[in-house]
């Protein structure tokens, strides 16, 4: 059976410069047999990402069909105390 999911976000937290994201990111899919018809854009420092993931979270559509994994700092900070 065949499946198609479409991607509407933000990878957050991440430690590699765009191309070296997209890199990782197709030998990932490509690993699995997956593709990718679609764009990226590296976020810009003009951009406030915190903001632009607040207005998914309450957009309605996002709420009726998206799904959130977003980063918990607090997570970490109890597990290094």
């Amino acid at each position: 059976m065949r499946f198609d999911i479409r991607l509407d976000g933000y990878i957050v937290n991440c430690d590699k410069e765009h191309d070296e994201f997209l890199a990782a990111f197709i030998e990932w899919l490509e690993s699995n047999g997956w593709g990718y018809a679609g764009m990226s854009l590296p976020v810009t420092d003009e951009e406030d990402i915190e903001a632009e993931i607040q207005k998914m979270v309450t957009n309605d559509h996002y709420k009726k069909w998206g799904t959130f994994l977003l980063p918990d700092d607090d997570d970490e900070e109890e597990e290094s105390e």
